[in-house]
């Protein structure tokens, strides 16, 4: 199975999520998906990130039905994770219910995931740069490195 981080549904839109798209731009990495799924013969997965203002407009959803159509591809719908430091946001469940009814009425299955933890930090992305933080942050104080091997003596 494969699972593609697409994030974007147009190289101007995928660019401000994901800098790789610069090196690897969708006019590569659609047809690079299509040889796999059909030489594997397995249906593909596109993962998206819905960030609010970013990449969350009934165009991108209509751009991505049109990439997901043509890669016979299931769409998997994350709401972002507001992270601390990041300048992105969530979009209200109505954004995201209207995101993925363009999407599915479009004629492509796609998942909408409904996640916990977001509220408590707990979620994706949200607990691991906390203890990221946290670590940090004992080892400023104690001035040991959390990644360096101890002296043998």
């Amino acid at each position: 199975r494969l699972a593609i981080s697409l994030h974007g549904a147009t190289n101007e839109v995928r660019e401000q999520i994901m800098p790789v798209n610069r090196k690897y731009p969708l006019e590569q990495l659609i047809p690079a998906a299509k040889i796999f799924a059909r030489t594997h013969g397995r249906m593909l997965t596109l993962e998206f990130i819905l960030i609010e203002d970013i990449n969350d407009s009934l165009d991108q959803a209509r751009k991505l039905a049109a990439i997901a159509r043509d890669l016979h591809a299931h769409v998997n719908l994350i709401p972002y994770n507001t992270v601390e430091g990041l300048p992105w946001v969530r979009p209200s469940i109505t954004r995201q219910d209207r995101f993925v009814k363009e999407v599915r009425a479009l004629g492509v299955t796609a998942t909408l995931r409904r996640e916990k933890g977001h509220d408590i930090d707990a979620a994706c992305g949200q607990l691991r740069l906390k203890t990221e933080r946290e670590l940090a942050a004992t080892s400023a104080i104690t001035g040991s490195s959390i990644d360096q091997p101890e002296p043998e003596s």
